[in-house]
């Protein structure tokens, strides 16, 4: 009873109306979560983006190998690159 007639009180005391606003605080939160998704998303993509650019290396770097001589097998030993990846490249 007593935590009724105190929440009550608190309730109806005018310097607490208005302190919580239902509407206010959903959208903070819908904010929050665009931010938090947001943040995800973008370390996401620069993972992504830092996988891509490694591979586009291993390419050059194949490429720049066979441009100078080196045999097929030892480019797939030396880029961790497939047979079927290097010969796309020639």
């Amino acid at each position: 009873m007593e935590v009724a007639e105190r929440l009550y009180e608190l309730t109806n005391n005018i310097d607490n109306i208005g302190l919580y606003d239902p509407e206010k605080r959903r959208k903070e939160e819908e904010a929050l979560k665009i931010e938090y998704h947001s943040n995800i998303a973008r370390e996401e993509g620069i993972e992504k983006g830092i996988e891509q650019g490694a591979k586009e290396r291993e390419k050059s770097i194949a490429k720049n190998l066979l441009n100078i001589g080196i045999p097929i097998k030892d480019v797939i030993k030396a880029t961790g690159l497939s047979r079927k990846q290097i010969k796309s490249l020639i």
